[in-house]
């Protein structure tokens, strides 16, 4: 002990300096590495919660925007006069246009009211002991879980709504199939990360389809899973435990059940992928950590004051950043005595902030506005513009919608090409931008769809201006060096009602009575305007 304490004693004071400087330093470092490591891990944990939380929101929308799509269409098809008045023939003629355009449904097919499907050569299908047919009687739409055909003994989803008559009687049933190969497509750009992967399962656990990497049969029936996260979903658990998914991996998983608890959609990611950075990390820092303590016993004394400061203030900009304030900037005044790299990174990291913030301000605007016409797209109209229809209605203005489709696009493009029928897209949005008004907001909804909210006119109103942007595009067809296009147009329009028929907003009520308006112009003939009855 004497020993030890002359040999202490006999040391500099640059020496003891540097000696207690490395202690210090090698306790700071260990009492930041630990703390840090739970406190990351925990962070970790519940930004892979949040994540796999929006993600099965979003695909959640996703699926249930695609159910409701499938289910509009089949619904139709019922309510068109066909149906009611039996016209089957031309009814199969509808069945065949639309799958010229829309090729997801397998098959359309008319149900009689005594439950059988004419097949044709004198043949005949009955269903009328399946579950949609038995919905149907009771004057209900219908969508299944997984069935087995059984005509291919394949997975099918199907689709159906009853024909009911003018007096409400129940005339048959329009049923859509669609095979999960369809699904499976759509669902395999929806994986996230590395491994993270969403799964669409029906009320058994059976799954429906999945991102990624999984197999889904779509040729015979999938096993139902045995995965805890289904547990958790039938019992309503809320726990965000780790457990071992469906493919044998440990994951942190959440769910969500679909409007009426017939599916469920599972969203997984692996324990390695959310801890992998983690690890590295951590590891990294205890490597720099190392290094620093052997840096710092010769350096600390001279440069330790210059390094925290700027560091304080680029941590603490960081964290602004990350709470989303993207314009935030550092005092270049508060750091000019810190050596040059680090104001030089200071600077740097100014002009990303202010590069980021205008970044994001043009995602904003370009997630709002269709970059080939250059006017509002479908997802502002249903956000500002559903704010703006309701802001009219409770100032006491009577709206209107609009819906407008170029009769016989598919045509266009097929005889012209692409390109001419993007400019004539192009010209159709120009001209509804000049005869739209200063209250009336326009909008591509898609395809050769477009919208326009009425804000303060009624549906009388809104059919004058509907009937003259309709002589107006047929008077002025595109002509370019090479070709003319005659053009014409059909429009639906619908007024604000306070009585929802269709779905759970004004705007979304007004748009499915506008559609259904719309659908009676272009099946009596097209090139007209039709008002809601």
């Amino acid at each position: 002990m004497g020993r030890k304490f002359a040999y202490f004693s006999s040391q500099s004071m640059k020496m003891r300096f540097q000696l207690w400087i490395g202690v210090a330093i090698a306790a700071l470092a260990f009492s930041i590495i630990v703390p840090f490591y739970w406190i990351e891990k925990k962070n970790r944990i519940n930004e892979a919660e949040s994540q796999l939380k929006q993600m099965i929101v979003l695909q959640s929308l996703y699926i249930e925007r695609w159910n409701q799509e499938k289910l509009d269409a089949i619904k139709r098809f019922a309510l068109s006069d066909n149906a009611k008045f039996h016209r089957i023939g031309d009814l199969k003629r509808e069945f065949q246009n639309y799958a010229g355009v829309n090729s997801e449904f397998d098959t359309l097919n008319f149900v009689e009211k005594d439950g059988v499907i004419n097949a044709g050569d004198d043949s005949f299908i009955y269903v009328g002991d399946r579950p949609f047919f038995k919905y149907a009687l009771e004057k209900r739409s219908f969508i299944s879980g997984v069935d087995i055909s059984r005509e291919t003994g394949k997975p099918i989803i199907t689709f159906s709504a009853p024909v009911l008559g003018d007096q409400n009687e129940f005339k048959g049933v329009v049923m859509g199939v669609i095979t999960l190969d369809r699904l499976n497509m759509l669902m395999k750009q929806l994986s996230f990360g590395e491994t993270g992967e969403v799964y669409v399962l029906d009320a058994k656990g059976q799954i429906v389809t999945a991102s990624g990497n999984t197999n889904v049969s779509s040729t015979s029936p999938n096993p139902p899973m045995t995965s805890e996260i289904i547990q958790r979903a039938k019992t309503g658990s809320t726990s965000s435990a780790v457990y071992t998914g469906f493919h044998g991996e440990k994951v942190f998983g959440q769910y969500q059940w679909s409007t009426g608890k017939n599916w469920i959609v599972v969203g997984e990611i692996t324990q390695k992928e959310v801890f992998q950075k983690l690890n590295q990390l951590s590891i990294t820092i205890i490597v720099i950590s190392f290094i620093a303590l052997i840096v710092s016993i010769l350096a600390a004394i001279t440069i330790a004051s210059r390094i925290e400061r700027p560091i304080r203030y680029l941590l603490r900009a960081t964290q602004h950043i990350r709470k989303g304030n993207y314009h935030y900037q550092i005092d270049a005044d508060e750091i000019r005595s810190a050596p040059v790299e680090l104001r030089l990174l200071v600077n740097t990291f100014n002009l990303m902030s202010e590069k980021l913030k205008t970044t994001i301000s043009l995602l904003e605007v370009s997630a709002l506005v269709d970059q080939l016409t250059d006017i509002p797209n479908r997802r502002y109209m249903m956000s500002e513009g559903n704010e703006q229809l309701k802001a009219c209605i409770a100032a006491g203005y009577t709206c209107s919608v609009m819906m407008m489709d170029i009769d016989h696009f598919k045509k266009v493009n097929d005889t012209y090409g692409h390109l001419v029928g993007d400019r004539v897209l192009q010209q159709v949005a120009t001209l509804l931008k000049q005869l739209a008004g200063n209250h009336t907001v326009v909008a591509r909804y898609g395809g050769e769809e477009f919208i326009l909210l009425c804000l303060r006119k009624n549906a009388e109103e809104s059919a004058r201006l509907a009937e003259e942007i309709r002589a107006r595009v047929e008077m002025e067809p595109y002509k370019d060096d090479k070709v003319t296009v005659q053009l014409t147009v059909s429009i639906g329009a619908a007024e604000f009602s306070p009585k929802l028929e269709f779905g759970t907003m004004v705007l979304e009520d007004m748009i499915s009575r506008a559609d259904h308006a719309l659908y009676r112009a272009k099946t009596a003939g097209r090139n007209r305007v039709e008002l809601d009855r």
